[in-house]
């Protein structure tokens, strides 16, 4: 029998060659087509805002940052925003720390619980603690009335404290899942050392463990304070007034005002959007320079093998009486929006009616529908795109890959109100109109997650080893065919994470798409604040308690399907 050479029988580098130059007019296209892609639905939309920032009356001009400057009004406004947006931020990571710390390094009991709770904000509107607060501790709030009737006196949550609460109870469940993957990824014995040459528990945490979480409370804060400084809802509903400087307001409620007010101005809005831009994404050229230079080793060895040593009574304790208080006060906020649904007036009348169920069944069907169907194909579009992206940018080698890079990472770091605003003006005329339909909200969906898709996924190929591609291509395969059999099949679990976060994110969005909704195009989340701004708080109260039934129900869907149980919220 004959036998085949070896080096016929074997993959040469010249055939590898070979197979990629048959790709490169593939890939060409494919890039260009992305970058047309991008080009159109990132870049022209901010463009469009920074320059109806310099337009006044349709006539170029510095007039309306002149008057930004020159306005105690928006001063005070810009000032409310970033004070309240770093307290709010602080308060969120301090108690997303103590929950990490709770359930990865104490044997306080409960964790279950405490896990399943700083998972729930995540699954709700961003706006949703503040209707909730409006319930619990408004003029008319059960805790106000109780308060009252002990005391004659309440504790009003409207103002700058209420907005920086809501927000800390909304926001803190992102710095938990980032830290407590920091934290269960320290090797103890780096603690146990330190402690073994005689440190205290707090010396060692303050000089062992809170140096290593540094890179995860730094990125934490970044992601918190850039929410925080976009937040429309929270501070339109709870911080119309008694902000710190009474004489302003908030950018992102301010923005929105002055384009759809009734003086409506798109040049000043377009120029608060700018301004509210310049800080985030200062954070995010800041958070991109500070990863790069900068490196915290935390495995050493097999740390898994190793469980922490017992903290102190006191710490352990300590740590368990805030996460209860904690729980028990974020299970309280969803229990009066359930009561709040089918309560005939809350704060005056505490019947049980199903008035505000069957109302809102009546004149919200359509934006129920329209909200779960642009959600769900909102996300599987920003999914699939950032898989694919992230494999283009990990696995490919082309001319401007930085600048391909910054532009898919652009959305972001951009405020929802900009990229909202951005669409709005820039799609609603010329050759391509969308404003008004279904599709200029789903690109808002898919664009502004995308990136999420696209860091996540990125990570995930970091741990795949090419050759497995390397090794189809060489028997024949071409690059799509390897895409869609090797490394889509290995990204499953980042898909589906990524589905998840995006789904989550689309269902509660209201920051940009209160721009884009139109009478035949309504959302739940709109519907909402629409509620809520009108009184109407028992059909608000529906609304946001068949969200959260919907939001649950698609996630334990994806959750069976899956496989990846709580791990869907790692993102």
């Amino acid at each position: 029998m004959a036998t085949i050479p070896s080096e016929l029988s074997t993959p040469t580098a010249f055939t590898r060659r070979l197979n990629r130059v048959k790709e490169q007019p593939f890939r060409i296209v494919t890039l260009l087509a992305l970058l047309v892609i991008l080009m159109i639905f990132i870049v022209y939309p901010v463009s469009q805002v920074l320059l109806r920032s310099f337009q006044v009356d349709g006539i170029w001009s510095l007039g309306n940052y002149e008057r930004f400057f020159n306005s105690l009004f928006y001063q005070y406004t810009l000032y409310n925003t970033l004070v309240i947006s770093t307290l709010a931020t602080v308060g969120a990571l301090l108690l997303g720390l103590i929950f990490a710390f709770g359930v990865t390094r104490t044997s306080m009991p409960g964790k279950n619980i405490f896990l399943l709770v700083s998972i729930l904000p995540l699954i709700t509107p961003p706006f949703f603690s503040a209707f909730a607060f409006i319930l619990l501790l408004g003029r008319n709030g059960i805790f106000n009335q109780v308060l009252f009737s002990l005391f004659e006196t309440r504790w009003v949550i409207y103002g700058w404290h209420g907005v920086t609460l809501a927000q800390i109870f909304t926001l803190f469940p992102i710095a938990f899942l980032n830290l407590t993957a920091a934290l269960s990824s320290i090797d103890p014995r780096l603690e146990e050392a330190a402690e073994d040459m005689g440190a205290s528990f707090l010396y060692t945490f303050r000089r062992v463990t809170l140096p290593l979480l540094t890179p995860a409370l730094f990125s934490s804060a970044i992601l918190i304070f850039m929410l925080n400084l976009s937040a429309f809802g929270i501070p339109a509903i709870l911080g119309s007034t008694n902000l710190i400087w009474r004489e302003g307001s908030m950018l992102a409620p301010e923005v929105i005002l002055e384009i759809l007010g009734m003086n409506s101005n798109w040049g000043m809005g377009s120029t608060l959007a700018v301004i509210m831009l310049v800080p985030s994404f200062a954070l995010f050229l800041f958070q991109g320079w500070y990863v790069r230079r900068r490196s915290y080793i935390t495995v050493t060895g097999m740390p898994t093998t190793f469980a922490p040593r017992p903290s102190p009574a006191y710490i352990k304790w300590g740590v368990f009486t805030i996460c209860s208080l904690t729980t028990f006060f974020v299970l309280s906020l969803y229990l009066v929006i359930f009561a709040g649904a089918v309560t005939e007036t809350w704060g005056v009348n505490y019947n049980l009616t199903t008035r505000h169920l069957e109302l809102m069944l009546r004149i919200n069907q359509q934006s129920i529908i329209n909200s779960l169907l642009l959600s769900l194909v909102g996300a599987a579009v920003a999914s699939l795109l950032g898989v694919f992206i992230a494999y283009i940018l990990t696995r490919w080698n082309f001319l401007g890959k930085s600048t391909f890079n910054f532009i898919v990472m652009l959305p972001y770091a951009l405020p929802g109100v900009v990229m909202g605003l951005g669409l709005a003006a820039g799609f609603n005329s010329g050759l391509l109109i969308l404003s008004g339909t279904a599709m200029i909200i789903l690109i808002d969906f898919a664009v502004r997650r995308m990136p999420f898709g696209v860091e996540s996924s990125k990570s995930a190929l970091a741990q795949v080893d090419s050759t497995l591609e390397q090794a189809a291509a060489d028997l024949g395969a071409n690059w799509p065919r390897v895409f869609q059999r090797i490394t889509l099949p290995l990204l499953r679990p980042t898909f589906f994470a990524t589905l998840t976060f995006c789904f989550i994110r689309s269902m509660t969005d209201i920051t940009s798409v209160i721009f884009l909704v139109s009478p035949r195009w309504r959302l739940m989340s709109i519907d909402i604040y629409n509620s809520v701004s009108a009184g109407r708080l028992g059909v608000a109260a529906a609304l946001s308690a068949l969200m959260i039934i919907i939001i649950i129900a698609v996630l334990a869907v994806i959750w069976r399907v899956s496989g990846l149980g709580y791990r869907l919220f790692r993102l």
